[in-house]
């Protein structure tokens, strides 16, 4: 019988060296289905910088979207926005130009809807909501969620004029005021010098009625699928 080739163990050696340094397992950007409720957003931020949101909810709730109406400071009425999709996580952002430069306090109201846009669960109200307070400047810069990039803060309308040379234009979307008899329609100048949402301000000047008619004007909406975009950190 012939001895072994020498050049065996080596092919073995090799063979096991190739084996040990292979590329490690990779994992998907989406986060697996939790047993509870998950609501996550940073509890500061920047100004002039998105107020980052994800909820995750188990499938069992039967959740097809999930809305969030947020209250910025000094504002008297509730806006909308629904989180986009990816698997049973939605992510979403309050926008920098809705952070605007104003420190204080957003409060965050999460409410899921099923295909049939029935809320099969929500989180937080007027009188314990989830919060996250607007500071001028943060030490560590920019917050994000884990697992996200930190967002990007927005240049300040005062340094660049809208509709000035060189500088973005932004939609108007209410008109400007004085006092509320600039506003038509019922609606009352705003803290920010522009006419407040008359579809939630023909309610009562409650939070709760606010918050209230706010949800009710989302579920008779008509039902969208959104889907979710957003950067992992490196």
């Amino acid at each position: 019988m012939r001895p072994p080739s020498a050049s065996m163990p080596c092919a073995l050696a090799m063979f096991a060296l190739l084996a040990s340094c292979r590329p490690p397992e990779t994992y998907a950007v989406t986060s697996p289905e939790p047993s509870q409720p998950v609501v996550e957003y940073v509890t500061t931020q920047e100004i002039l910088t998105p107020l980052p949101l994800r909820v995750r909810l188990p499938a069992r709730y039967g959740a097809e979207r999930v809305l969030v109406f947020f209250q910025t400071w000094g504002s008297r009425s509730w806006d909308t926005l629904e989180l986009g999709r990816a698997g049973q996580a939605w992510t979403g952002e309050v926008s920098c130009r809705e952070v605007s430069t104003v420190t204080g306090d957003t409060r965050y109201y999460f409410l899921a809807v099923d295909a049939a846009n029935q809320a099969v669960i929500g989180s937080g109200w007027p009188e314990w909501p989830h919060v996250a307070t607007v500071v001028s400047k943060l030490a560590e810069g920019p917050q994000a969620l884990t697992g996200m990039a930190p967002p990007n803060r927005c240049h300040d309308p005062a340094d660049c004029p809208p509709d000035f040379l060189g500088c973005p234009a932004y939609a108007v979307r209410r008109p400007a005021c004085r006092e509320d008899a600039d506003c038509s329609g019922g609606r009352r100048c705003d803290w920010d010098g522009y006419c407040s949402d008359a579809a939630q301000m023909a309610e009562a000047d409650t939070d709760d009625a606010q918050l209230a008619a706010a949800v009710r004007a989302a579920l008779h909406k008509r039902p969208q699928v959104a889907s979710a975009s957003y950067s992992t950190s490196r």
